[in-house]
């Protein structure tokens, strides 16, 4: 049976958006950390890892969200590993609050890279077993994302990859897209509308000096969006929301 990690932490001032809330991409921030944490503890870690030569990358997240914390605020984060197979690993998350009650439930779907050829390799054992997730020979289904036909974008924005954008797996971190993603809606639209559930999936790395296009259209509270590589689709999402209007008060 998988063991359950956890960390508490307060919901720091350079980790909330314009709401003061915990932003979108530093619950994925977040969540990394809890479980970079649980592979140190159990010394089976990023140090282990890099010494074979390989890296950690995710797939997909699907995140229900209750409410987002705000500033202040001191929460629990969770993970417990869930099903493997030869290639691939689930692991859930829970955001608690001060009283336990969970605020947002992300499960996610991750697979292990050669940090020079760039190519999935069969997951080690001695990588995984000790986390206690179940060996299983087909992972359960994930979120289906309905996609963006070319005729169909209506807000763009371009992007140069930066040196900060790329994290320790030589290429863009996960939350980067997502901060793209959302960048491209209208601030009015944003500044006035909660996420309830985010799915997004990461097709094609993206490195750095890429160019890249967040292409996103929105309709009935529901916005999906894309990141558009030279050569192809890097990432795709989509974000269900709910009016939240005069969340932001002119005293913040």
């Amino acid at each position: 049976m998988a063991d359950i990690f956890s960390i508490n932490r307060p919901v720091e001032y350079y980790q909330v958006d314009l709401t003061r809330k915990l932003s979108l991409p530093m619950v994925l921030n977040l969540a990394i950390l809890c479980s970079r944490l649980q592979g140190e503890h159990l010394k089976i870690g990023y140090r282990e890892t890099d010494r074979r030569g390989l890296g950690w990358v995710i797939l997909q997240y699907d995140l229900k969200i209750n409410r987002r914390p705000s500033l202040g605020e001191t929460i629990t984060i969770e993970t417990k590993a869930g099903e493997w197979s030869s290639f691939f690993a689930m692991r859930g998350f829970l955001i608690k609050d001060e009283a336990g009650e969970v605020i947002i439930d992300i499960d996610s779907l991750w697979a292990l890279i050669d940090l020079e050829t760039r190519r999935m390799q069969k997951l080690p054992e001695d990588l995984v077993v000790p986390y206690g997730g179940d060996e299983v020979r087909r992972l359960s289904k994930m979120v289906k994302i309905d996609k963006i036909k070319d005729d169909e974008v209506e807000m763009t924005r371009p992007y140069q990859v930066r040196f900060l954008d790329i994290d320790g797996n030589r290429h863009v971190n996960n939350s980067k897209y997502l901060e793209w993603m959302l960048d491209v809606l209208p601030l009015d639209f944003v500044k006035d509308h909660e996420a309830t559930a985010v799915t997004i999936r990461y097709e094609n790395e993206v490195h750095y000096g890429h160019r890249v296009e967040s292409q996103a259209i929105l309709a009935d509270n529901v916005s999906r969006h894309r990141v558009q590589k030279e050569d192809g689709i890097a990432a795709e999402a989509m974000i269900t929301w709910d009016s939240v209007p005069n969340q932001i008060s002119e005293d913040k």
